[in-house]
């Protein structure tokens, strides 16, 4: 993880990460690179040309340059690992600014300290997308500046739009998107209740009888039915064959079972 990163308080998240152009890079190296450009074809021409003043001074000039060209490489391989360590953060509650191989030097500033931020960028950084912006702050690093100072910034003005968007957030947190919700509990477990019997099963021949339940309500199966006729009367019968059409109509019983139940109640009678 980077240097940075792990400064980071409890809840504080990054929301942008920039650092300088590789422009920057380019003006900060470009005479070494055409030291190590001259080097390098110098020291071919010195091992093309074996007869230029001796072998002593062949020898002697092919290590002043091989020497040079070591140490352009390297002038430019620091400055690269240089530009590749540098942190331009903003976070939900800071603007961070981290920079150094072995030394590190950061500074950084509450978004609630910056009062102003002035983005400078000329035509050339309009189309390579790069610019110089200056944070006016209240902190004492930007006093010695080393917070409000960022030459040559990589994506200024998506960097510009997210402090500024950070700094309103703090500032004002009905604007700030609500936090997750919980999930809801999940709902108790209810014991089902008994499915009446279906048509044709062996149950309805155990189902007691009961008068035709209402509209809407769960039917109740009543094999009691086919209790014994005879000793009711005439209307005892008729509710009972009612009862046993109903359940007919239902599709609880089926029409062989409610004619085999009817001829019994009749034989009874």
């Amino acid at each position: 993880m980077s240097y940075a990163r792990n400064l980071l308080s409890r809840g504080e998240e990054v929301v942008f990460e920039s650092r300088q152009h590789w422009f920057a890079v380019l003006g900060e190296t470009w005479a070494w690179i055409i030291g190590a450009i001259i080097a390098f074809a110098l020291l071919l021409w010195v091992g093309t040309n074996k007869d230029i003043g001796g072998q002593t001074v062949d020898g002697i000039l092919t290590v002043v340059l091989l020497i040079g060209l070591i140490v352009a490489l390297a002038r430019i391989g620091l400055v690269v690992w240089a530009w590749r360590n540098q942190e331009y953060l903003i976070t939900n509650r800071r603007v961070i600014k981290s920079e150094g191989i072995f030394n590190k030097e950061m500074g950084d500033s509450s978004l609630e300290k910056v009062n102003d931020a002035r983005l400078t960028q000329s035509w050339l950084g309009r189309i390579f997308d790069y610019g110089t912006l200056d944070i006016l702050t209240a902190s004492e690093a930007a006093e010695t500046g080393l917070l409000n100072d960022f030459p040559m910034l990589a994506e200024p003005v998506k960097f510009k739009v997210a402090m500024l968007n950070q700094k309103e957030r703090l500032e004002r947190p009905d604007l700030a998107p609500p936090p997750s919700q919980r999930p809801a509990a999940a709902p108790s477990m209810q014991r089902a209740e008994p499915m009446p019997p279906r048509a044709g099963s062996d149950r309805v021949s155990e189902v007691r009888s009961e008068p035709a339940p209402a509209a809407g309500a769960r039917a109740q199966p009543a094999e009691a039915a086919s209790a014994p006729a005879s000793a009711g009367s005439s209307g005892q019968l008729a509710a009972t064959l009612e009862s046993l059409a109903g359940l007919r109509d239902r599709g609880l019983i089926t029409p062989e079972e409610y004619e085999a139940k009817k001829r019994e109640l009749l034989e009874r009678m």
